[in-house]
């Protein structure tokens, strides 16, 4: 396997950023009003892709074959809003009859959904595996995405590389199991970010064509989570390890490992073919204990429902001033056990902001913390103008991600993004993020990290 020094890829893509910036300090820049439509190409993301070009073991351009949270998010959330956004245009600009324009564009906005689900590339079914894809990348686990060719699952895992990751961090291990989950949630919610803070065009009955998105990803996950399926037969016929998904049931493999961090994974037994680990855990393999709490953790998906935005309430008014807000709920899986957080949108004139307070919970104690973050502040130098986006998030969670333990550990994270305009429809840009130890959703480290993405997005009116 090649070994990348990491020094001399940060060194290369910092000069290939510097020499985008370098032409957008000499290009006439003026203030925008919000795009209709915002879609990202994260370009370099270190030092996660250090670690995917290691795994893959084939150079730097190899890396792209384990894309990153951020990358693979990019990309699929990219692939809906453009199509959203082409269907929006058509609506908004076609003077037919308009029963039959609402007849077209609630047909085509359904049939293309359906058919970008299908896609081998973007889709939100490969999305899913990426994330899984992602955390294994981190440990020199690597593998292959089977939705490229038209299956769904994480496929030429090997035994020993699953018996290593497990050993070598526990918490990891679990955060594997439910990262494709995670992937998806996060899809809805940058989704409804941008949703949020762009496209204020547009009428009600034009905003609800992205609601059957949300609810079809929301209904798929939930009854993914409650009611997992009888994989004995699939076994039986996956007669060689290479064909075989590195687990089960997504939920059970996760609520399996929260409650057995340390048992070795060769303790799952023999495979039914009596060749290699028995991967795939069932609600049979469950202790009556992590049964109750698995149906509990399914029951806590039903708060993602509560959002006016999953009903097609873009913005809700404050009174008879110019202020906008909305509001959601989250649910996510983690590595410790469940965050649940309550978020506020808000716009007041040319500010924007997230709120969020974060109920981080293991198997019996909770972890407050505080989330802030800006979106698109304005800074304007001469003829030189960019957005900045700071963040930040406090509070504490579990120590060392233990599932059982009444211990708390600080948990902190702080970061900016900025967006420099070079014309009116590109914007290079840069974002840092340093985080302590703790699990943040999109964030493959569970350990402290600092984050730097490279990219380039595009803004259309």
């Amino acid at each position: 396997m090649m070994i990348i020094n990491k020094g001399n890829v940060l060194k290369r893509a910092f000069l290939f950023f510097v020499l985008i910036i370098g032409v957008s300090i000499f290009s006439f820049s003026q203030e925008t009003i919000p795009p209709l439509l915002k879609i990202d190409f994260p370009l370099f993301d270190l030092p996660y892709q250090i670690d995917a070009m290691n795994t893959a073991g084939h150079g730097f351009f190899s890396s792209y074959a384990n894309p990153s949270m951020a990358q693979s998010l990019a990309i699929t959330s990219d692939m809906i809003s453009s199509f959203h956004y082409g269907m929006r245009k058509f609506y908004d600009l076609s003077d037919m009859n308009v029963i039959l324009k609402n007849v077209i564009f609630y047909a085509g906005i359904i049939l293309g959904d359906y058919l970008l689900s299908l896609s081998p590339f973007g889709s939100i079914s490969w999305l899913h595996e990426e994330y899984h894809r992602a955390v294994m990348s981190r440990y020199g686990v690597n593998s292959f995405n089977t939705v490229y060719v038209f299956d769904n699952k994480v496929a030429h895992v090997t035994d020993e590389d699953l018996a290593r990751f497990k050993a070598e961090s526990p918490a990891d291990f679990i955060r594997m199991h439910s990262s494709g989950i995670e992937g998806s949630y996060l899809l809805v919610d940058t989704l409804q970010k941008n949703n949020f803070f762009y496209n204020k065009k547009r009428n009600f009955f034009s905003e609800l064509d992205i609601v059957p998105l949300y609810l079809v990803i929301h209904i798929s996950d939930h009854i993914y989570v409650m009611n997992p399926d009888n994989l004995d037969e699939r076994s039986k016929r996956e007669t060689t390890i290479a064909e075989r998904d590195f687990t089960g049931q997504d939920p059970i493999g996760w609520v399996y490992d929260l409650f057995r961090p340390n048992e070795p994974y060769s303790a799952r037994g023999i495979h039914p073919t009596g060749t290699g680990i028995d991967r795939y855990r069932q609600l049979d393999d469950l202790t009556a204990q992590e049964r109750t709490y698995f149906k509990k953790v399914g029951y806590w998906q039903f708060v993602r429902y509560i959002s006016p935005m999953v009903f097609g309430f873009r913005s809700l008014p404050l009174g008879n001033t110019d202020i906008r807000w909305n509001f959601s709920f989250s649910h996510f899986l983690a590595s410790f056990g469940t965050d649940l957080s309550f978020k506020v949108f808000l716009n007041i004139n040319k500010f924007n902001f997230i709120a969020a307070y974060h109920n981080y919970q293991n198997y019996e104690h909770t972890f407050p913390a505080i989330e802030i973050e800006m979106i698109d502040y304005q800074v304007q130098i001469g003829n030189f103008s960019m957005y900045l986006s700071p963040k930040i998030m406090i509070g504490v969670q579990p120590k060392r991600q233990n599932f059982f333990t009444s211990e708390a550990e600080f948990f902190g994270l702080i970061g900016t993004r900025a967006d420099f305009h070079i014309n009116k429809h590109l914007f290079p840009y840069l974002e840092i993020t340093a985080k302590t130890n703790g699990w943040v959703a999109g964030n493959e480290f569970l350990e402290k990290n600092i984050k730097l993405i490279l990219g380039v997005s595009a803004r259309f009116y």
